[in-house]
Protein backbone atom coordinates (compact mmCIF):
# COMPACT_ATOMS: atom_id res chain seq x y z
CA UNK A 1 0.00 0.00 0.00
CA UNK A 2 1.42 3.46 -0.66
CA UNK A 3 0.93 5.23 2.60
CA UNK A 4 2.17 9.04 3.45
CA UNK A 5 3.00 9.90 7.15
CA UNK A 6 1.94 13.66 7.77
CA UNK A 7 2.93 14.94 11.29
CA UNK A 8 3.16 17.56 13.22
CA UNK A 9 0.95 19.79 16.30
CA UNK A 10 -1.47 21.02 14.11
CA UNK A 11 -2.44 23.42 16.50
CA UNK A 12 -4.65 24.22 14.44
CA UNK A 13 -4.54 22.24 11.29
CA UNK A 14 -4.77 25.07 8.33
CA UNK A 15 -6.27 24.63 5.08
CA UNK A 16 -2.47 25.31 3.82
CA UNK A 17 -1.82 21.33 5.46
CA UNK A 18 -4.49 20.36 3.79
CA UNK A 19 -3.67 20.98 0.38
CA UNK A 20 0.18 20.52 0.64
CA UNK A 21 -1.12 16.92 1.68
CA UNK A 22 -3.45 16.77 -1.12
CA UNK A 23 -0.85 18.11 -3.49
CA UNK A 24 2.03 15.47 -2.32
CA UNK A 25 -0.82 12.85 -2.24
CA UNK A 26 -1.51 13.21 -5.84
CA UNK A 27 1.98 13.64 -6.98
CA UNK A 28 2.57 10.47 -5.36
CA UNK A 29 -0.19 8.57 -5.53
CA UNK A 30 -0.75 7.61 -2.47
CA UNK A 31 -3.58 5.69 -1.16
CA UNK A 32 -3.91 6.96 1.99
CA UNK A 33 -2.35 10.18 4.01
CA UNK A 34 -2.30 9.36 7.75
CA UNK A 35 -2.66 12.79 9.64
CA UNK A 36 -0.22 12.49 13.38
CA UNK A 37 -0.57 14.81 15.53
CA UNK A 38 2.03 14.83 17.80
CA UNK A 39 1.42 14.72 21.88
CA UNK A 40 4.56 16.30 23.36
CA UNK A 41 7.23 17.84 20.17
CA UNK A 42 10.53 17.28 20.75
CA UNK A 43 12.07 20.42 18.83
CA UNK A 44 9.52 23.16 19.23
CA UNK A 45 7.07 24.15 22.49
CA UNK A 46 3.64 23.55 22.27
CA UNK A 47 1.57 27.15 22.10
CA UNK A 48 -1.71 27.36 23.57
CA UNK A 49 -0.90 24.37 25.89
CA UNK A 50 -4.01 22.67 23.81
CA UNK A 51 -4.89 18.87 24.88
CA UNK A 52 -4.00 16.09 22.14
CA UNK A 53 -7.31 15.37 22.42
CA UNK A 54 -8.74 18.51 21.09
CA UNK A 55 -5.81 18.56 18.26
CA UNK A 56 -7.26 15.11 17.59
CA UNK A 57 -10.86 16.33 16.98
CA UNK A 58 -9.63 19.59 14.95
CA UNK A 59 -7.85 17.13 12.78
CA UNK A 60 -10.27 14.74 12.49
CA UNK A 61 -13.07 17.24 11.63
CA UNK A 62 -10.82 18.97 9.22
CA UNK A 63 -10.20 15.72 6.80
CA UNK A 64 -13.26 13.38 7.24
CA UNK A 65 -14.64 14.83 4.18
CA UNK A 66 -11.52 13.52 2.10
CA UNK A 67 -11.82 9.85 1.72
CA UNK A 68 -7.84 9.71 1.13
CA UNK A 69 -7.21 10.90 4.62
CA UNK A 70 -7.01 9.52 7.62
CA UNK A 71 -6.44 10.61 11.49
CA UNK A 72 -4.07 8.95 13.34
CA UNK A 73 -3.88 8.97 17.05
CA UNK A 74 -0.92 7.18 17.59
CA UNK A 75 1.74 9.45 18.79
CA UNK A 76 -1.29 11.43 21.25
CA UNK A 77 -2.53 7.66 22.71
CA UNK A 78 1.74 6.78 23.42
CA UNK A 79 2.35 9.91 25.18
CA UNK A 80 5.46 11.21 26.49
CA UNK A 81 7.93 12.64 23.31
CA UNK A 82 6.91 12.27 19.76
CA UNK A 83 9.71 10.43 17.82
CA UNK A 84 9.39 10.31 14.23
CA UNK A 85 10.74 7.20 13.95
CA UNK A 86 8.62 5.09 16.33
CA UNK A 87 5.58 6.25 14.36
CA UNK A 88 6.91 5.08 11.14
CA UNK A 89 7.59 1.76 12.79
CA UNK A 90 4.01 1.50 13.67
CA UNK A 91 3.11 2.53 10.42
CA UNK A 92 4.89 -0.05 8.88
CA UNK A 93 3.99 -2.89 11.27
CA UNK A 94 0.24 -1.83 10.55
CA UNK A 95 -0.03 -1.56 6.57
CA UNK A 96 3.01 -4.11 5.69
CA UNK A 97 4.32 -1.52 3.84
CA UNK A 98 7.49 1.01 3.70
CA UNK A 99 5.51 4.34 3.96
CA UNK A 100 6.71 7.75 2.91
CA UNK A 101 7.42 10.66 5.09
CA UNK A 102 6.08 14.14 4.72
CA UNK A 103 7.88 17.22 5.69
CA UNK A 104 8.79 20.43 5.08
CA UNK A 105 11.99 21.60 3.14
CA UNK A 106 12.86 23.45 6.48
CA UNK A 107 12.87 20.58 8.59
CA UNK A 108 14.52 17.97 6.48
CA UNK A 109 17.32 20.91 6.54
CA UNK A 110 17.39 19.96 10.08
CA UNK A 111 16.65 16.14 10.21
CA UNK A 112 20.32 14.96 11.59
CA UNK A 113 18.74 16.48 14.65
CA UNK A 114 16.38 13.93 15.02
CA UNK A 115 15.96 11.20 17.44
CA UNK A 116 17.62 8.10 15.34
CA UNK A 117 17.86 10.18 12.59
CA UNK A 118 20.21 7.80 10.43
CA UNK A 119 17.39 4.97 11.15
CA UNK A 120 14.32 7.23 9.60
CA UNK A 121 16.14 6.32 6.18
CA UNK A 122 16.42 2.88 6.68
CA UNK A 123 12.43 2.84 7.53
CA UNK A 124 10.75 5.19 4.95
CA UNK A 125 11.11 6.68 1.34
CA UNK A 126 11.04 10.68 2.14
CA UNK A 127 8.51 13.48 0.21
CA UNK A 128 10.21 16.98 1.09
CA UNK A 129 7.45 19.54 0.36
CA UNK A 130 8.83 23.27 -0.97
CA UNK A 131 8.58 25.52 1.42
CA UNK A 132 9.00 30.08 1.30
CA UNK A 133 12.01 30.96 2.43
CA UNK A 134 13.46 27.64 2.59
CA UNK A 135 16.65 26.83 0.62
CA UNK A 136 17.40 23.41 -0.83
CA UNK A 137 20.92 22.90 -0.54
CA UNK A 138 22.60 19.79 -1.36
CA UNK A 139 22.06 16.44 -0.21
CA UNK A 140 25.43 16.05 1.20
CA UNK A 141 25.06 19.73 3.01
CA UNK A 142 21.83 18.00 5.02
CA UNK A 143 22.84 14.55 5.66
CA UNK A 144 26.60 14.54 5.86
CA UNK A 145 28.23 10.79 5.89
CA UNK A 146 24.25 9.39 5.66
CA UNK A 147 24.34 10.83 2.24
CA UNK A 148 26.58 8.45 0.74
CA UNK A 149 23.69 6.11 1.08
CA UNK A 150 21.98 7.70 -1.77
CA UNK A 151 22.50 8.27 -5.40
CA UNK A 152 20.71 10.58 -7.44
CA UNK A 153 17.39 9.77 -9.36
CA UNK A 154 15.43 11.54 -12.11
CA UNK A 155 12.96 13.62 -8.74
CA UNK A 156 15.67 13.27 -6.42
CA UNK A 157 17.81 10.23 -4.81
CA UNK A 158 17.76 6.68 -4.33
CA UNK A 159 19.29 4.54 -1.50
CA UNK A 160 21.18 1.65 -2.02
CA UNK A 161 18.36 -0.27 -0.36
CA UNK A 162 15.62 1.42 -2.41
CA UNK A 163 14.15 4.13 -0.55
CA UNK A 164 13.65 7.35 -2.22
CA UNK A 165 13.90 10.85 -1.50
CA UNK A 166 11.64 13.19 -3.86
CA UNK A 167 11.70 16.70 -3.79
CA UNK A 168 7.56 17.80 -4.03
CA UNK A 169 6.24 21.48 -4.94
CA UNK A 170 3.65 22.64 -3.61
CA UNK A 171 1.55 25.97 -3.99
CA UNK A 172 2.81 28.49 -1.08
CA UNK A 173 0.08 29.60 0.58
CA UNK A 174 1.09 31.89 3.48
CA UNK A 175 -1.17 30.97 6.00
CA UNK A 176 0.54 29.58 9.82
CA UNK A 177 -1.14 28.23 12.66
CA UNK A 178 0.42 30.89 14.72
CA UNK A 179 -1.20 33.36 12.61
CA UNK A 180 -4.28 31.56 13.12
CA UNK A 181 -3.85 31.65 17.15
CA UNK A 182 -2.70 35.58 17.07
CA UNK A 183 -6.24 36.22 14.85
CA UNK A 184 -8.11 34.73 17.69
CA UNK A 185 -6.35 36.07 20.57
CA UNK A 186 -6.84 39.64 19.05
CA UNK A 187 -11.18 38.44 18.54
CA UNK A 188 -10.24 38.23 14.52
CA UNK A 189 -11.40 36.41 11.90
CA UNK A 190 -10.34 33.23 11.33
CA UNK A 191 -12.43 32.71 7.88
CA UNK A 192 -11.07 30.85 4.84
CA UNK A 193 -7.96 30.13 6.81
CA UNK A 194 -9.10 26.70 8.20
CA UNK A 195 -12.27 24.44 7.04
CA UNK A 196 -15.36 25.62 8.25
CA UNK A 197 -16.23 22.76 10.57
CA UNK A 198 -12.42 23.50 12.23
CA UNK A 199 -13.46 27.46 12.88
CA UNK A 200 -16.76 26.16 14.29
CA UNK A 201 -15.48 23.81 16.37
CA UNK A 202 -12.90 26.43 18.28
CA UNK A 203 -15.14 28.88 18.62
CA UNK A 204 -18.08 26.75 20.60
CA UNK A 205 -15.12 25.28 22.22
CA UNK A 206 -13.02 29.03 23.16
CA UNK A 207 -10.00 27.79 21.69
CA UNK A 208 -6.68 29.96 21.81
CA UNK A 209 -8.98 33.22 22.97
Amino acid sequence: MRIGIFGGTFNPIHLGHLRAAEEVREALDLEKVLFVPSYIPPHKELASDVPGSVRLEIVRLATRSNPFFELSPFEVEQGGNSYSVRTIEHVRQRFEAVPWFILGQDAFNEILTWYQASRLFELAHFAVMSRPGAERPELADVLAEEAARFRPAPDGYVSSEGNRIVFVHVTPLDISSSKIRDLRRQGRSITYLIPKEVEEYIGRERIYE
